[in-house]
């Protein structure tokens, strides 16, 4: 539940692992307190914070008005698809002074128990506008361990890294970079992995990284975005794989701002 997130609704869910904003709105001034994140521990929730590492968001507390006229070196173009949104050469020091940082502080002061690392293929963005791929697949994963490293010297080792789609980025890397994406993450979130795809082929290369992550042992989830009554024939789909996979279903508009009964075709 990204959007206008409840701590009652999240604590009464019938789900174990929650991923939820690092605030109400998405403002400094609605972030939750470590009060509120430990209600949520205390019903036994695993609690990952949502965190854009890929792109720059205008409504968050680390954007600067003049950025419009005056935009930081790190600062790329908006992303046509979700307005307010700009990729960011993320390899780059002062975003991660800018805008990485002090959102990490913001989550382990909250005291969450991971993160859910968004725009992971940004790494595929660059790579179209001339860099090399496995620079920037490399760049991507340098990236996720420096922010896993930061983040389990405060909150020690089991502090969660989820990296959410990209897979490509540790097909794409070199063999070196690969082996760390594989130390560094615990699990991985992918949306529609099996439903609303781009194309077979796509689906296919997905599952086969998939797969690869599972039989390393990394827990391997997935949300689709589907009507209820589609629910069966994903749970279908979802036994018949070569792997374990925790699947889970959302609205079909994407929108994020309520669970669904999905639960129920489990039991």
């Amino acid at each position: 539940m990204l959007q206008h997130p409840s701590i009652a609704a999240l604590a009464e869910s019938p789900y174990d692992l929650v991923v939820t904003d690092y605030s109400k709105d998405g403002s400094d001034a609605k972030k939750f307190s470590s009060k509120e994140i430990s209600v949520l521990h205390k019903f036994n929730k695993t609690v990952l914070c949502y965190f854009s590492i890929g792109e720059a968001e205008e409504y968050r507390f680390y954007w600067k008005k003049e950025w419009k006229d005056n935009p930081p070196k790190f600062l790329g173009p908006e992303n046509p698809d979700w307005a307010a949104n700009y990729k960011v050469k993320y390899w780059r020091e002062d975003w991660w002074e800018t805008g990485l940082r002090p959102y990490l502080d913001r989550i382990l002061e909250a005291g969450f128990d991971g993160v859910y690392l968004d725009i992971i293929d940004g790494y595929w963005f660059w790579h179209e506008q001339g860099i090399d791929v496995k620079t920037t697949a490399d760049e991507m994963v340098k990236l996720i361990k420096r922010i896993a490293d930061y983040c389990r010297k405060r909150a020690g080792k089991n502090f969660i890294i989820c990296p959410q789609n990209g897979l490509g980025v540790f097909d794409s890397c070199s063999p070196e970079y690969k082996e760390v994406y594989f130390k560094t993450v615990n699990m991985v979130g992918l949306e529609s992995l099996l439903t609303n795809i781009h194309s077979k082929n796509d689906r296919n290369y997905r599952l086969k990284l998939a797969e690869e992550l599972a039989d390393a042992g990394k827990t391997v989830m997935a949300v689709e975005y589907i009507d209820e009554k589609k629910y069966d024939s994903y749970i279908k789909e979802v036994n018949k794989l070569n792997f374990p996979l925790v699947p889970y279903a959302s609205t079909p508009d994407a929108a994020l701002d309520k669970l669904t009964d999905f639960y129920k075709y489990l039991e």
